[in-house]
């Protein structure tokens, strides 16, 4: 018998990318010499990096047997046309109220504005193709250089190569950025692929706020399927302080794949939150690494999955420096046939003492036929530390749903109140009261 009967069964059949393939990808996007100089050098990275196994621990619980990789790496060269706005969407309502805003639809930048006073004070919002002729030296400096890189993963090394639209934010020294920026990325249903990137930097002292919302229709032809393919990279400097709020609502044919990873300085804070209603499967790989004495990363994510959607979170709090901390509760709701995945683990580095970290993932199951998996995880190399985790999964219970129906509430309108108030604490820490409004709206949609 062969030895290659005994191989791990791949995730992905197919996965190959020509030179001709991303020379014509390129010439299409229009990209500035630095940007095609990137994705050459990405391509090499790509062809070298082996694809995920069956066997792999944080793959070996998806079900992908109806995603077709090939199909989707076929037509990089395919371009829907953009839509300059998108009037159902109520993301563009206030959007002239933020200090900064920009718009993507299908990988195209079609709006983006900053105020003439942070401007002065040297900040940058730009997107990815703006940044890399008017700003590739700190695209060369951070651009998947130190938080995600293209060696880290199959995926990581996928997105690199196909980099296309995406949020580069820089915050210089001291400057304080008290009203959230915001960005929005709409696609088609027609459009295949998607690789959005997002980079964030936060010099010493700064202080910004980033709400970003991602969403597309449903392509409902049959055997439709889009591939979404994302990385989001935040640098926190020493005693700065961001909130980063990232919301997905893709049509339920779109395969959602995300490499997100953050890097936090000394006495400084990350807040980070996370709201997941859309796509057919979504799969998010999400570490935050404490760098420097003191500092603070505060992990927060709602999701909720419905029909046969699959979501699976794989989340990551590494300790490296002393005296931090890091705080992460993820809830989910899940019903029909729907299932979720969340798998943590918080690593504490050796000399990393004074620790104090704990994570939480709470699932509400709506339904007998849905399934949530919570596997938790704790790596300790250092002993002087306080590290607890915690993981439920339950159904509601009746006394609430008595309570409610005593007082005249009728039982839909009791199940909304409870799922929505499973996730209020959670919700309530998105800084912006319309993007809170819309994802409860979302949720309050799929629970019926």
């Amino acid at each position: 018998m062969s030895l290659n009967a005994f191989k791990p069964a791949p995730i992905f059949k197919s996965n190959h990318l020509s030179s001709s393939q991303i020379g014509k990808y390129s010439e299409l996007s229009a990209d500035s010499s630095w940007l095609n100089d990137w994705r050459t050098r990405s391509l090499q990275t790509f062809d070298r990096v082996a694809p995920p196994v069956r066997n792999d621990e944080i793959w070996r619980r998806v079900d992908l047997n109806r995603f077709k990789l090939q199909d989707s790496l076929q037509t990089i060269e395919c371009k829907s046309a953009a839509i300059d706005k998108n009037e159902s969407w109520s993301v563009h309502a206030t959007a002239d109220k933020a200090p900064g805003w920009m718009f993507h639809s299908n990988g195209t930048c079609l709006a983006q504005r900053l105020s003439p006073e942070l401007v002065s004070k040297g900040v940058i919002f730009s997107s990815i193709e703006n940044a890399s002729r008017e700003h590739s030296g700190l695209l060369a400096r951070y651009l998947m250089t130190q938080c995600v890189k293209p060696t880290d993963t199959f995926m990581a090394a996928m997105h690199a190569t196909l980099i296309k639209g995406g949020v580069v934010l820089y915050v210089p020294k001291g400057v304080q950025i008290e009203a959230p920026l915001r960005a929005a990325t709409w696609l088609t249903a027609d459009q295949p692929t998607a690789f959005h990137h997002t980079l964030v930097v936060l010099e010493d002292g700064a202080r910004a706020t980033l709400i970003e919302e991602f969403a597309s229709p449903t392509n409902d032809q049959s055997g439709a399927q889009a591939m979404v393919n994302s990385s989001v990279e935040l640098l926190v400097g020493n005693g700065a302080h961001l909130d980063y709020v990232s919301i997905q609502d893709f049509g339920r044919h779109t395969y959602n794949f995300s490499t997100e990873r953050a890097k936090v300085g000394s006495k400084s804070t990350l807040h980070w939150v996370l709201g997941s209603v859309g796509s057919r499967f979504t799969k998010s790989a999400i570490e935050a690494d404490m760098l420097g004495e003191g500092s603070t990363a505060l992990l927060s994510g709602v999701y909720f999955a419905d029909a046969k959607q699959q979501m699976h979170y794989d989340t990551q709090q590494n300790h490296i420096a002393g005296g931090c901390k890091s705080d992460l509760l993820y809830k989910a709701a899940l019903r029909d046939d729907a299932r979720t995945v969340w798998r943590g683990n918080i690593r504490v580095f050796p000399g990393a003492q004074k620790t104090d970290s704990y994570q939480a993932n709470r699932n509400l199951q709506l339904s007998e036929h849905s399934r949530a998996d919570s596997i938790p995880g704790l790596e300790i190399e250092a002993d002087d530390v306080r590290c607890t985790h915690g993981a439920t999964v339950g159904q509601i219970e009746k006394e609430p749903m008595f309570y409610l129906e005593s007082r005249g509430i009728n039982p839909m309108d009791a199940r909304r109140l409870i799922v929505e108030g499973f996730f209020a604490p959670v919700i309530e820490r998105i800084p912006l009261d319309e993007t809170r409004q819309r994802l409860i709206d979302e949720i309050g949609k799929k629970i019926g």
